[in-house]
């Protein structure tokens, strides 16, 4: 078999509390060139509120995806 749709293939969805969701915000210029430079801003953003922030993330919340 080779190929298609198979059954218990690909990714599993994510919990709804878990699923990133778009939000736009506006930033001044410098920290957005400051962040770019040290990678994907909103997971820049994310690591930054989830982990040193004052949010309390879900028990099964995983910081490496």
């Amino acid at each position: 078999m080779r190929g298609g749709k198979r059954k218990g293939a690909g990714r599993k969805k994510k919990p709804d509390h878990l699923r990133r969701e778009l939000v736009t915000i506006r930033l001044p210029r410098w920290m957005i060139t400051q962040l770019k430079n040290n990678g994907e801003i909103g997971y820049l953003i994310e690591e930054l509120l989830a982990k040193k922030g004052s949010l309390k993330p879900p028990d099964d919340y995983d910081f490496n995806s």
